[in-house]
């Protein structure tokens, strides 16, 4: 574990240091170049994203579940897995605690993604979010619950995770 945080902390400082080419890495990412007009409040979001990714401990737990996570029927029956149910409210949580530089919020007050559903997007755990209880605690997730293994998900509907970003 120590290693994962000293991984965390190495990644940001290596980050931190190419911190004044974030706003143009974002509007290339986004392929918005409001990132490089507005370059000094894009440079702030930028260092809340970076202090978001230590916090939440963002690139050890891509590494972790990289790594650790196997697909299903591999080495574990569908049965010994968590269900995870609900559907997303765009409340910005899981989005490193509403601080990503790529968030954006609709006239309503939902979040939404300048770069949902890309190819960049599909590589971070955004894309496969929630995978499991922890990352449902992680971000205080107030519409997703994990039921346990055996349990029943009472009176809930059952949405397959992936479904979920399909939908907007």
């Amino acid at each position: 574990m120590k290693a994962a945080v000293s991984l965390d902390w190495l990644l940001a400082g290596f980050m931190g240091l190419l911190l004044p080419i974030a706003p143009l890495v974002a509007s290339i990412l986004a392929r918005d170049s409001a990132y490089l007009w507005d370059y000094r409040r894009s440079l702030v979001k930028s260092a809340g994203h970076l202090r978001s990714q230590v916090r939440s401990r963002a690139f050890s737990r891509y590494v972790l579940y990289g790594r650790l996570h196997k697909p299903v029927g591999e080495t574990e029956r569908e049965t010994e897995r968590e269900t995870l149910v609900g559907e997303c409210t765009h409340c910005g949580n899981c989005c490193m605690h509403r601080s990503c530089v790529f968030l954006d919020w609709s006239p309503e007050g939902a979040s939404r993604c300048r770069i949902y559903n890309s190819s960049f997007w599909k590589q971070l755990a955004c894309g496969r979010y929630p995978e499991s209880s922890l990352d449902i605690a992680l971000y205080d997730c107030p519409s997703f619950t994990a039921v346990p293994p055996g349990k029943p998900a009472a009176g809930v509907q059952v949405i397959p995770v992936v479904a979920i970003h399909d939908r907007e």
